[in-house]
């Protein structure tokens, strides 16, 4: 019961970032108007704004007008219920519990803004790096000199590569969003999340970049780094224990 409780309500949580996702790159209030759709502009019933029902009933297409609904919408709700059950399960009833899910959130949001629109938002990663340094005294296995140095090191490690590329490459090899995020993770999660972030992102970039460089026989395209940045710091936190052990 408590995980189907949980699920239920990281759907329900989902179904807001869906509304950060489109409103936060736009500049528009999150509260006015009300859930419209983009293209006809109509009121969203409560009942056809079920998160992962409503989809399925309404045959992913507007009642009014029959427009798409972007899939991005059930995978956000999707991925919302199911990291909610997953951080109860690795790390109980906990404050732990609480703010890993709120950075998993973040991430959610940041990377479906990032494949968008080629941007982190501010709005998010500082609020975040905020939450990181005040949350850590009420953890049990984190620490405010943890969070203090891996916000430290999450902003000057990739900070550095981000003036290499600015200064003498004459390119952006990593957006200064992308800094910003690193530093966020790091509040959270320390310099290990950092690190995991990093190394475990930049393998799942290559991986998803290898074709494309094959493809245009060049690297001199741009992707957004949020997504992978965001699925190597789950990767590497959730299975710390994992790689830590296999040290």
């Amino acid at each position: 019961m408590i995980l189907a409780f949980l699920f239920l309500l990281g759907t329900v949580l989902g179904s807001f970032y869906n509304v950060l996702t489109y409103r936060l790159p736009k500049g528009m209030s999150l509260l006015n108007p009300p859930s419209h759709c983009p293209r006809c502009k109509s009121k969203i019933r409560w009942y056809d704004n079920i998160p992962l029902v409503s989809y399925l009933l309404l045959r992913g297409k507007c009642r009014e007008c029959g427009a798409p609904i972007p899939l991005s919408y059930p995978i956000v709700e999707f991925s919302s219920g199911a990291l909610a059950v997953l951080s109860y399960l690795r790390w109980g009833m906990s404050v732990d519990a609480l703010i890993m899910y709120a950075l998993f959130s973040a991430l959610i949001v940041i990377s479906v803004i990032d494949m968008r629109h080629f941007i982190v938002p501010d709005r998010i990663t500082l609020p975040g790096i905020a939450l990181g340094l005040v949350s850590s005294p009420l953890r049990e296995s984190f620490t405010f000199h943890q969070s203090l140095t891996g916000t430290l090191i999450g902003f000057l490690l990739p900070f550095l590569i981000y003036l290499y590329y600015v200064k003498f490459r004459k390119m952006e090899g990593l957006g200064f969003g992308d800094v910003k995020l690193l530093s966020m993770i790091g509040s959270m999660t320390g310099p290990y999340g950092v690190l995991s972030a990093l190394f475990l992102g930049s393998a799942i970039g290559l991986v998803f970049a290898l074709p494309l460089v094959i493809k245009n026989r060049s690297i001199k395209f741009a992707i957004p780094f949020g997504p992978f940045l965001s699925a190597g710091c789950f990767l590497g936190v959730y299975l710390s224990e994992f790689f830590l052990n296999d040290l």
